[in-house]
């Protein structure tokens, strides 16, 4: 009886495994799917700066992209929500991708370098994706709650928080962001 108990045992992880895997990607396909356009309304808030690390260890900090709008997406790999947003990041990124006066930051918490480059090699992402650790993110952007993304001016100024998956590929946000380049 033990014997049949302990080669069951490996099929009923792998079972377990399979049963969490396919709920995990069922529950991520619902939040792509009634993900909305996020409300963009500027309530800007003096600049700040933060550091945060490309995947290959090199530290940069947000002041060095003063002069150009910014989109920081803070999120993880591990939050369903961001996962879930990630493909229309992309699809956002995409459209700006070769405009000299627009930076996105994809800025990982929690995960390390290898884990977001596997994630974004398994999801055949191309987005600028970057580490943080908890600790370097300033107090105006802890929002307790992920995704959270800002969208900042050419001046520096926080223009935009949203927390919570969104549909980044709206027209409405490529407008938004379009609009922000005239502020100087």
């Amino acid at each position: 009886m033990a014997k049949k108990i302990i080669l069951s045992l490996p099929l009923l992880v792998i079972l377990l495994g399979t049963i969490g895997f396919c709920g995990w990607k069922s529950v991520q396909h619902r939040i792509f799917l009634n993900a909305k356009a996020p409300h963009l309304v500027s309530s800007p808030e003096p600049e700040i700066d933060f550091p945060f690390r490309k995947l290959d260890g090199t530290e940069m900090h947000l002041a060095e992209t003063k002069g150009k709008v910014v989109f920081v997406d803070l999120w993880g790999t591990w939050c369903i929500q961001c996962v879930a947003e990630m493909p229309t990041v992309q699809a956002l990124y995409n459209q700006f991708r070769n405009d000299p006066n627009v930076t996105f930051l994809i800025v990982s918490r929690l995960d390390s370098a290898e884990t977001v480059r596997r994630y974004a090699r398994r999801n055949h992402f191309d987005l600028p994706f970057y580490t943080t650790d908890d600790a370097d993110i300033p107090a105006s952007m802890q929002l307790n709650q992920f995704p959270a993304t800002f969208l900042y001016s050419p001046d520096g100024t926080m223009m935009v928080k949203h927390t919570g998956a969104a549909d980044w590929s709206a027209p409405a946000v490529a407008s938004y962001i379009n609009n922000l380049k005239t502020k100087r």
